[in-house]
């Protein structure tokens, strides 16, 4: 019974967090949309390893990426700013290249979108980042510095 009551709890966590990021445009850079999953290197990580950095979740995406990917991915990131809370954005020729977003919480926890790409070689490196915790966003500069 104990282990059926400690799965049910499990899955009923992990499908808030999924919930939770479904509501964003960016969501679908995620899964495989836009980027082929074998181009990603994607990283979850939940649970008390992130508590010294105020987090309860954190998803991570990285790939390289041509022009259209790039212009593709930072509309759907300057899609999740309209509405938020807090939304800083740089742009470089027109194309969005560094953004921090602070979309509605859940009431336990702020959300956060972090976006970069930057040019490598005849391609882009992008990364981003979905994060839920009690971090602020300045503890989040202070973790996350622009390159």
């Amino acid at each position: 019974m104990k282990k059926i009551v400690l799965i049910l709890s499990t899955l009923l966590m992990l499908g808030s967090q999924a919930f939770a990021q479904k509501d964003l445009h960016s969501w679908e850079a995620f899964r495989d949309g836009i980027i082929p999953k074998k181009e990603m290197v994607r990283t979850e990580v939940k649970g008390s390893s992130l508590s010294s950095y105020k987090l309860a979740y954190y998803l991570g995406v990285s790939a390289p990426a041509t022009t259209e990917q790039v212009s593709r991915l930072a509309a759907l990131v300057e899609a999740d700013s309209e509405g938020a809370l807090l939304s800083e954005m740089e742009k470089t020729a027109e194309l969005l290249t560094y953004a921090l977003i602070e979309p509605e919480g859940n009431g336990k926890y702020h959300r956060y979108l972090c976006w970069q790409a930057r040019p490598d070689g005849d391609r882009w490196k992008v990364t981003l980042l979905y994060l839920e915790g009690q971090a602020t966003v300045e503890e989040l500069k202070n973790m996350f510095k622009k390159q």
